[in-house]
């Protein structure tokens, strides 16, 4: 059921990793929902084009310079262009390969290589945002279903109260009044139903988004039956706390793939710095050459050349300053990232276990409390001894506590969905 799969969730226990989807069921719960979004969101198919990609620059980052074969007709004179007339006449066939000697191939690959990491850590992070995503859409329509059961409820509830003051009225037990302000309390409950309505359609938009479904696609959950009613809310504290800040921080160390990302950019940075320092030594070049003559010999040459860095002040020496200022700015988002990660971590833990205790406050003492007072009211008008004021209130307040209990455990199920997205967890996983 879909509580008890966010309670698990948060208590970090063992529920199955993976779940088919090859098709959306009718009935969505969240495990389905997440790995729904998991093969058909079309972010993450990106996302892992974008790894094969960086996977097929490996070869060519560290590869070096293509040969060059130059054919040619050498020293055949004017004008008879005889192949006999000279010596020294003869076709040449020519082959040249620069050998870097610095190692700054090297350097490059393991740059490229560093990038591909970062790329690979940068898809992971992507399947744990669109489930984050995915769960969080997915709360926001738990929580308006079961505010409109809620509200349908107590609108049922309300229209007998009206009923009650209308035949009290009748018999001359009670007042107009009363009748008007039921009626009117009936009418701004259908339209705050109408605005939930509203909000449950966007929810399951934003839902269908993740999923990579059209958004008019009819968003079905678990309806309230397949929850135990009333009582599934109190799964949420029967779990135990969430693991102290220091602990998940240090999860979130090294698993979090937005810090690994960054600190893959930053051994990347660091790689191209040091194969821009290589640049500045010179390349050897290697050649030799086959020349054909008529009448003569042929003849066989060796060639050895070195490029002279006579710029390098203006270009080589200005890309290894690059270089190194992307190092120092990729230091410098590392740890921008890891002060955001804990920053983050640190609000969705207080936000989980607020909304855990207040879930606890309500369902054991206010929502109580809040239906006894509607009972004891209700007693009261039915033999006059109470205005309808006091009712309609207390109705109000009932329905106040009962929406809020729902809101708090889907603020729960969202800020674990957080949690999990920022300590490198995937829905299900076992720590």
């Amino acid at each position: 059921m879909a509580l008890r799969l966010v309670c698990a969730a948060a208590a970090f226990a063992v529920v199955p990793a993976t779940v088919a989807a090859q098709s959306a069921p009718d009935t969505l719960d969240l495990a389905h929902a997440v790995a729904f979004a998991r093969a058909h969101n079309p972010m993450l198919a990106a996302r892992a084009a974008e790894v094969r990609a960086a996977a097929a620059r490996l070869g060519p980052a560290g590869a070096w310079p293509d040969p060059t074969l130059t054919v040619g007709a050498m020293n055949y004179m004017l004008p008879s262009l005889s192949a006999s007339a000279d010596p020294m006449t003869m076709n040449q066939v020519t082959l040249m390969q620069l050998v870097p000697i610095g190692g700054a191939p090297v350097r490059r690959r393991a740059a490229a290589r560093a990038d591909s990491v970062r790329v690979e850590a940068l898809r992971d992070a992507a399947a744990l945002e669109v489930e984050q995503r995915t769960r969080a859409a997915y709360w926001s329509a738990y929580h308006a279903d079961r505010a409109l059961e809620v509200m349908h409820r107590r609108l049922g509830a309300l229209r007998d109260v009206a009923d009650a003051a209308r035949t009290m009225y009748g018999v001359g037990t009670g007042q107009q009044a009363d009748v008007l302000r039921a009626q009117a309390a009936v009418t701004r409950l259908g339209q705050e139903i109408t605005e939930m309505q509203l909000e449950r359609q966007q929810a399951a938009a934003t839902l269908n988004e993740a999923l990579g479904r059209p958004a008019e696609d009819p968003v079905v959950l678990p309806s309230a039956a397949e929850r135990e009613m009333h009582v599934g809310m109190l799964h949420v504290v029967e779990v135990p706390p969430l693991p102290s800040f220091d602990s998940l921080a240090t999860v979130a160390e090294s698993r979090n793939p937005e810090l690994l990302a960054a600190a893959a950019g930053l051994d990347a940075a660091r790689a191209s710095a040091a194969a821009a320092d290589r640049e500045r030594l010179p390349d050897l070049g290697v050649g030799i050459a086959y020349g054909q003559r008529s009448r003569n010999a042929d003849m066989l040459s060796l060639m050895v050349s070195v490029n002279l860095p006579l710029f390098a002040r203006t270009k080589q020496n200005q890309v290894r300053v690059e270089a190194l200022a992307m190092a120092d700015a990729s230091a410098h988002d590392l740890e921008s990232t890891r002060q955001r990660v804990r920053a983050a971590l640190a609000r969705s833990r207080a936000q989980a276990e607020t909304a855990r205790d207040l879930v606890r406050q309500y369902a054991a003492t206010l929502v109580p409390q809040a239906s006894a007072a509607l009972d004891a009211a209700l007693a009261s008008y039915r033999v006059g001894r109470t205005d309808i004021a006091m009712v309609l209130d207390a109705q109000t307040m009932l329905l106040e506590y009962e929406h809020d209990v729902h809101r708090f455990e889907a603020m729960y199920g969202t800020a674990v969905a957080e949690i999990d997205r920022l300590i490198g967890r995937s829905f299900g996983e076992e720590m």
